[in-house]
């Protein structure tokens, strides 16, 4: 199995081979010299390919064509071969019997591939951005404060303390019964008697006396 293989994979590349020096040679057209005439008269040709005579008679011929050269003279089965690298129509001519013997070579020029058209490419859609307006939002403004008039404060007069009057005093002095030391005036103003001061300095003074000592000892 794979012996044939190889030879079926060899046949390939000799057909390929083949190919590639077809193409790199170009094609050939035959033109065969019979009893005195070219056969066929005229053959097409691409750019590149080549003519090859070949002639039956016995008689020798050639072939020339203008512009482009001529084959040797050909002994009976000798062929000659010219190739054509211009595009045109070619008339051509025996070089020993002259016009009496004529042909013709059309030589195509090569096919020009179409070209072949860009893709055409769909335009990107651009996506539709809606953009949203924020409402307009109004400032708030703070209600001024209204001023509150602050009450302006009475001042209440403290209730009057009555004092008693020396008159008050030489009354009560006068009420008493005669021979008999007037009883002591005593103030009815709420603070302290001059008695209660007067023992009150006293006994700071004597509390004052009594921490010097201590201190000097």
């Amino acid at each position: 199995m794979s012996a044939r293989a190889a030879r079926i994979a060899a046949l390939a590349t000799l057909l390929l081979f083949v190919a590639l020096a077809s193409t790199a040679v170009g094609a050939t057209a035959s033109v065969n010299i019979m009893n005195f005439a070219f056969v066929p008269a005229s053959v097409t040709i691409n750019i590149g390919d080549t003519v090859t005579w070949t002639n039956k008679d016995a008689a020798a011929h050639s072939a020339v064509v203008n512009g482009v050269g001529q084959t040797q003279v050909l002994a009976q089965n000798q062929s000659g071969s010219l190739t054509f690298s211009a595009a045109g129509t070619f008339p051509y001519v025996c070089g020993i019997h002259g016009a009496a013997m004529t042909g013709t070579v059309v030589v195509r020029a090569a096919a020009t591939a179409a070209p072949t058209p860009p893709p055409t490419v769909a335009p990107t859609p651009v996506p539709t951005v809606r953009q949203t307006i924020a409402p307009t939002v109004e400032p708030t403004v703070e209600p001024t404060p209204t001023a509150t008039a602050t009450p302006t404060a009475t001042a209440s007069a403290p209730p009057s303390t009555a004092t008693p009057s020396a008159t008050g005093a030489a009354s009560v002095a006068a009420a008493a019964p005669s021979g008999q030391a007037p009883a002591p005036v005593v103030s009815d103003d709420g603070g302290p008697s001059p008695l209660l001061i007067a023992g009150a300095a006293v006994a700071l003074l004597a509390v004052a006396a009594a921490a010097f000592i201590r201190i000097r000892r």
